[in-house]
């Protein structure tokens, strides 16, 4: 969300202004879903001007404030309107601030030109949310500043003017420094490979496919099955069965894989990987040595929610191979939206019933980043360190609540879509979200990539 204090007024100061010349404070702060990315600004800026600043941009003014609590050394930079014509860019200069009343403090700092869409250049310095500089902007009616050795910056300057608001951005900005000293550091951002598919729909015809047949006689004999294979053929690279008994269900899944030089049950390792970096490893055993049908290659006992779903179901393209050998194949495909209603399924046979069937569509035509409902539970937010604006539209003729799934898997309401509206947010690439009716039945998920500003909402009852 944005919260603005005081009305955005645009100035651009290019020289000092006269001697006792009124500033109003303005105050601008950015909060969205990652507090990585708040943005606390604040601005004293002319009064009197109207409020012509165009949406998202700073107004000009004498003094800038930004909150960086990130930054060694203190976590508010301030920047002073003053950059005396003789001098250079970065040039080191000394600096006072005087509050009239006895107190001058003298500061150091680099001159800064100033940049496309920035308040103002000129001396800037990092100080502390709570350090003297800002308690005295915060009570000084009157300061007066410049840098030392040119008179014609030491001017007074009134900043009486919506001034709490200095204090309001100096509480913020060491809320915000707690918040995120104390938010669990963000993992480290995987590195994007390059995976390219050797075989998939396009290429060899290889497909995801799944099956759920019910029981409703005898639960125990419903199939909950997926393949990845060439439809209609013996051609099968990754077989997927959901095994029911009176313990919790379980995936054994079969994968063809190079065991050449193996024997049957010899333990060996798997490893999965996808463009975003993400791997994980399958301590699987050998199949399928010396058959004529059925898959050679690895066998590996998956519990519904084993962490390396998240991989294998994690992008189109997926890659397995043999750690020790490199030997392996990238595969593509619809898997995201197989593998999350298989293993749901797979989670629930014993409960299925012949109707049970009713979950939400999926698009003829999924766009990207379309994720179907039985992903829920399974997936959830994780940064990349990217952020990006998505402008989410709901294109379907009914309510629909637009809710994030952070890190730890909680849903989180955010807002709420009649039929044709829209409503923006700094999200990232690696973020869930969830559509949900009003009943708050899960709709359709989304986790929009890099580089999409509109996604839009489609998915009806059945």
């Amino acid at each position: 969300m944005s919260v603005f204090r005081a009305l955005p007024l645009a100035l651009c100061l290019s020289s000092p202004a006269t001697a006792q010349e009124a500033f109003t404070w303005y105050y601008d702060a950015l909060y969205p879903i990652d507090p990585n990315s708040a943005q606390l600004n604040l601005v004293a800026t002319q009064a009197g001007f109207g409020p012509d600043t165009p949406e998202g941009r700073l107004p000009g003014g004498l003094i800038w404030a930004r909150c960086l609590p990130f930054v060694d050394g203190g976590n508010v930079s301030l920047r002073f309107d003053a950059f005396p014509v003789a001098a250079l860019a970065e040039d080191e200069y000394a600096f006072q601030l005087n509050d009239g009343a006895g107190t001058v403090l003298t500061l150091q700092g680099p001159l800064i030109p100033r940049g496309l869409n920035e308040p103002t250049g000129g001396l800037e310095v990092l100080v502390d949310h709570d350090g003297p500089e800002m308690a005295m902007l915060s009570s000084a009616p009157i300061l007066t500043y410049g840098i030392v050795g040119f008179t014609d910056f030491q001017l007074p300057f009134d900043l009486s003017a919506n001034q709490s608001y200095v204090s309001d951005f100096a509480q913020d900005c060491g809320d915000l420094t707690e918040t995120l000293n104390a938010y669990p550091p963000a993992p480290e951002t995987p590195v994007a490979q390059v995976l390219t598919p050797e075989l998939g729909p396009d290429i060899s015809g290889h497909a995801w496919t799944r099956l759920t047949l019910v029981d409703e006689f005898d639960p125990a004999n419903t199939i909950v099955s997926m393949s990845y294979a060439v439809p209609e053929s013996d051609d099968v690279l990754i077989a997927g069965e959901c095994v029911l008994g009176q313990g919790d269900p379980f995936v054994l899944l079969q994968i063809a894989a190079d065991v050449a030089g193996l024997q049957n049950g010899d333990p060996v390792d798997l490893r999965v990987q996808i463009p975003d970096g993400r791997s994980a490893v399958l301590q699987s055993n050998v199949i399928g040595i010396g058959v004529e049908f059925g898959i050679g290659g690895v066998e590996y006992i998956a519990d519904i929610s084993d962490p390396a779903w998240l991989v294998i179901a994690g992008d189109r393209t997926v890659r397995f191979d043999r750690p020790e050998t490199g030997a392996g194949v990238t595969i593509d495909g619809n898997g995201p939206n197989t593998i999350g209603p298989f293993l749901a399924d797979c989670a629930e046979a014993m409960q299925l019933t012949p109707e049970s069937g009713g979950r939400p569509s999926t698009p003829i035509d999924p766009q990207p980043g379309f994720l179907a409902c039985d992903n829920f539970g399974r997936v959830a937010s994780r940064d990349t360190g990217t952020a990006q604006v998505v402008n989410f539209i709901n294109s379907t003729d009914a309510f629909r609540a637009l809710t994030w799934i952070d890190p730890a898997g909680t849903v989180v309401d955010i807002t709420a879509l009649n039929p044709g509206q829209a409503s923006a947010f700094t999200t990232d690439p690696g973020h869930v979200w969830m559509a949900t009716d009003g009943p708050g039945n899960c709709m359709e998920m989304m986790q929009v990539p890099a580089g999409t500003t509109d996604y839009r909402m489609t998915v009806i009852s059945q």
